[in-house]
Order: structure tokens, then C-alpha cells, then sequence
């Protein structure tokens, strides 16, 4: 399974302690998918983690951070193994379902 992060948008103090737009919540999906039998099987879970508060001396401005620094603190704070088996586990049971829904019986050769 190939696993990535959607980083959907970040709320931010306006100003704190001499910086501004200071990241205080990510709103993030961390998703999975895998090919099976030529099939592309997907899942995702998603939520919004707090961050710290920076360190004004490593201080990075908002127009500065990256990708993997914002991953970085989500991979700090969430339990990324249990995720990424939460997800395994939804798309193993889009492969062998173990419950499926169906209409009644009486209306199946209608």
C-alpha cells in the first residue's frame, strides 16, 4: 500500500510573541491506495492536529514552511503506524468483504 498526506489548510495566530501567522492547527487526510488484480483500491481517515507553539529563535515564517516540515509535526504528534494499519485493514476488507449490502430477497428479479 503506498500511504500520502493532504495537508487541507492550517489555522494560524495572527500574531504571537513577535511572529506572525503562527501554525497552531493542521487540518490533514492521510491516505492509502493499492492495486490489486489490476484494481485501484483506496482509503482515507482525516482530522485536525494542534501544534506546539515555535520556538521564536527556530521560528519558521509562514511563507517558508514546507511540505515535509508540516508532515513532520503531524508524524510527531499521531500515531502514524495504526494509522496506516487502520487504512491496510479498510482496503483489505474492499478486497474480501466480510459484509456486504443487498436488497430483499423478493426484490432481486424484479
Amino acid at each position: 500500500m503506498v500511504t500520502n498526506w493532504v495537508i487541507s489548510a492550517m489555522e494560524c495566530r495572527v500574531h504571537e510573541e513577535n511572529m506572525d501567522d503562527v501554525v497552531i492547527i493542521v487540518h490533514w487526510r492521510f491516505q492509502g491506495n493499492e492495486i490489486h488484480d489490476e484494481k485501484d483500491y483506496f482509503a482515507e481517515t482525516y482530522g485536525a492536529t494542534s501544534v506546539g507553539m515555535p520556538d521564536p529563535e527556530n521560528f519558521t515564517p509562514y511563507d517558508q514552511l514546507t511540505e515535509e516540515q508540516v508532515v513532520g509535526w503531524l508524524e510527531a504528534e499521531l500515531d502514524v503506524p495504526a494509522m496506516t494499519a487502520s487504512l491496510q485493514e479498510n482496503i483489505d476488507l474492499q478486497i474480501n468483504p466480510v459484509v456486504v449490502t443487498l436488497p430483499p430477497a423478493w426484490q432481486q428479479n424484479v
